[in-house]
């Protein structure tokens, strides 16, 4: 494992590496987009060379367009939303202090 870095209320925490921490399943994950793209960009480059003269079997087009593009697209929006959400917004958001207001003079008041 790693050294203890802080004690706090009877808790270790265990500091495993001192780099990059990623977990193992983002690679996964990564690895598995990266094969659904290339599979598109084959199937694209399939149908180019033995179908597109004749013009059949279209349906390859898109198909393998809508491959080839989703795991783009689904990586490039998670990157983008992850460097938009500042650590201090998040930090906030669970030392948030929300107020509990009494059931008297609301619409679910049981009095009423």
């Amino acid at each position: 494992m790693g050294s203890p870095y802080g004690v706090e209320n009877g808790d270790y925490d265990y500091k495993e590496n001192q780099g990059i921490t990623t977990k193992p399943y983002y690679l996964v994950i990564f690895i598995l987009s990266l094969l659904v793209s290339i599979v598109g960009g084959s199937l694209l480059g399939w149908w180019l060379h033995k179908y597109h003269p004749k013009n059949r079997q279209l349906w390859m087009v898109p198909f393998g367009l809508i491959l080839l593009l989703t795991p783009v697209i689904v990586w490039f929006s998670l990157i983008i939303s992850d460097l938009c959400i500042s650590k201090n917004e998040e930090e906030d958001v669970f030392k948030m202090n929300q107020r509990i207001h009494p059931l008297d003079e609301s619409l679910c008041d049981p009095k009423r």
